[in-house]
């Protein structure tokens, strides 16, 4: 079955408009109906994913077309995934409830094998995101809603040690949403993390708030960009590739598809 979804991936040509912002927006095949996550593939694509299925994407950002796709597992692996990060050849994804997979890229139309890890995350919050973090070795997690008390306003960090793999208690970065936001605080829920070491800078979307928070390395907020409604439906993903391209996937809403977004980058 898997085999079969990914030839009709590969034959779905997907759709390029432009605005007059200098952005380009492709909308994407069925199978990415529910994009989630982002990261950078190579110097001129991006990897993908949905929430459902750890099919994983390549795109071209100067055609919006499908390159290359291949599973993870074989029977494929089903879950609630969520975020992705890449380094070289080398892939993790993580689940809602902090359960990282670990794998390399494969080539076209192939299975991957792949080793899972518990972050230890998931017994604090729901996830949302996945990337790199500052520190070598180690991956951040941003977490949409914490599972005790009321934590609206405040956004959680994690970050997980891909050496030794142990479980994470203790948050990364705290950070209180009021000063930036206002009274909106309470509305942001995250749902995409990415670290860009070119500037020293942390990129978080929200799909639920729409709007995109750059931070610096500690933390700081820095800019709040809001996300037009019509645009950017529900946002869910975020990266940047070549340092000059911001890339937003936003999932498919009552009949619109899956789409990629890509903006010149840094924003005015």
């Amino acid at each position: 079955m898997i085999r079969i979804l990914i030839v009709l991936v590969l034959l779905t040509a997907c759709t390029d408009r432009r605005d007059d912002s200098g952005a380009r927006y492709f909308s994407l095949p069925a199978s990415l109906m529910e994009i989630s996550g982002l990261a950078v593939a190579s110097p001129d694509s991006v990897f993908a994913h949905d929430d459902e299925m750890a099919v994983i994407h390549e795109i071209s950002l100067r055609t919006g077309d499908v390159m290359r796709v291949f599973a993870v597992g074989d029977p494929v692996l089903e879950d609630d995934i969520e975020g992705i990060a890449t380094q070289g050849q080398r892939l993790w994804i993580i689940n809602s409830e902090g359960m990282i997979y670990t794998f390399n890229t494969g080539d076209n139309r192939t299975h991957v094998a792949y080793r899972e890890f518990e972050t230890g995350v998931g017994d604090h919050c729901e996830i949302e995101g996945l990337s790199l973090a500052p520190t070598p070795g180690k991956l951040l997690i941003v977490c949409k809603e914490m599972r005790q008390g009321n934590r609206r306003g405040t956004l959680f960090i994690y970050e997980w040690d891909m050496r030794s793999r142990e479980p994470v208690d203790t948050p990364w970065l705290r950070i209180d949403l009021a000063e930036a936001l206002g009274e909106e605080a309470t509305e942001f829920a995250p749902s995409g993390i990415e670290w860009l070491p070119e500037t020293n800078q942390l990129l978080v979307i929200a799909a639920r708030g729409r709007s995109l928070l750059i931070l610096d390395s500690e933390g700081r907020i820095q800019t709040r960009h809001r996300l037009n409604a019509e645009r950017h439906p529900q946002a869910e993903g975020v990266t940047v590739v070549g340092s000059n391209r911001l890339v937003i996937a936003d999932e498919g809403q009552r009949g619109r598809p899956g789409q990629i977004a890509v903006y010149p980058f840094p924003l005015s």
